[in-house]
This record gives C-alpha cells, sequence and structure tokens, in this order.
C-alpha cells in the first residue's frame, strides 16, 4: 500500500486496501497461515509533518502453544506513524525521543513496512485455543482437553528431592 504525501496539502486522505504479508509464518513460529489484511489508512497534514494513522484486521491461523491443536484468531491492529520532507523536523524530532520518519514528495511511500510491523507487534506471544485450554500431558503427550491420563506429574526439583525422602521416612 502507498501514499502520495504532495496530495495531503490540500485535504486528509482516506485509502482502503488488502495487503498480503508473506513470510510471516518463519517469523512467528505459532503461525501457521495468515489472510490478507484488510488496512484503512487516514493521512493528514500537519504543520511540517504528515500524519498516518492506519487500522488493520486480518483472520489468522496458529498453533496452540499448549496443546499444539491449530486453531483460527480474528486480529485487529491500529498505529500510527509520522512523516516529514525536511530533515531539519526529522533530527530534531530524534532528539526529542520522537520517531518521524524523512520522505520524498515526488514519489509514493510504501507504507507495507509499517504494516508488517504493526501486525509482527499484535501477534499473541503463546497463542491458546482457549483460555481454560490444559494443554498436554509432560509424561505421555496425551491432550488433557479431550482425555485425562493417570500419569505422575508431581516434579521435585532436584536440589530437594533429599528433603523429599526426609519426609516420606518421616510420614
Amino acid at each position: 500500500m502507498k501514499i502520495r504525501f504532495r496530495e495531503l496539502h490540500q485535504q486528509p486522505v482516506e485509502q482502503k486496501g488488502e495487503v498480503a504479508l508473506e513470510g510471516l509464518e518463519q517469523e512467528s513460529p505459532d503461525l501457521l497461515s495468515l489472510q490478507p489484511l484488510q488496512v484503512e489508512i487516514l493521512a493528514w497534514k500537519d504543520r511540517e509533518t504528515y500524519q498516518v494513522q492506519g487500522k488493520q484486521r486480518t483472520e489468522g491461523r496458529f498453533r496452540c502453544s499448549r496443546c499444539l491443536t491449530p486453531f483460527s484468531q480474528g486480529l485487529e491492529m491500529d498505529w500510527f506513524q509520522a512523516f516529514s520532507d525536511e530533515e531539519r523536523v526529522v533530527r530534531e524530532a530524534e532528539e526529542e525521543g520522537e520517531e518521524i520518519r524523512l520522505v520524498q514528495l515526488d514519489r509514493p511511500t510504501d507504507l507495507t513496512p509499517y504494516i508488517r510491523e504493526a501486525l509482527l507487534l499484535g501477534l499473541p506471544l503463546a497463542p491458546v485455543c482457549r483460555l481454560d485450554c490444559r494443554g498436554l500431558c509432560p509424561v505421555c503427550g496425551v491432550n488433557l482437553n479431550h482425555e485425562s491420563c493417570d500419569c505422575d506429574t508431581g516434579r521435585v526439583d532436584p536440589r530437594l528431592a533429599k528433603l523429599q525422602e526426609f519426609f516420606k521416612d518421616r510420614g
């Protein structure tokens, strides 16, 4: 998705479009697939800067981090980015700890990196198929959401094993 900042001198610009991002499955191990993003952009000129506000949504197919079952989840995220065509404005913003990107008005600016960044930041770190997911048994590997097992999952820290033996002998 591209935008021409030269068009913003007269009035704000709204754009809607679909953006397909490739290769995100390699960056997020639990992401199996991703539908193209529906992106809405509102851009306007504010004194010496160009402001871009984005809203995007999509649906992703994930692998549950607890039970490894595939599931689908809708994702929505908002983002904001400021741009300027003057190096002085960009330098001053950096000195104040703000982030303003330098652009050239005579050519369109690709917004895909900002769309991608917002999506990556909006992905769940450890996706779960449902909040009460019980995961897999660490001993036999059975999915505890569908069946139960009789495995002993009470682990003892090896540094405290002697203390456990002491209490077994006294009990």
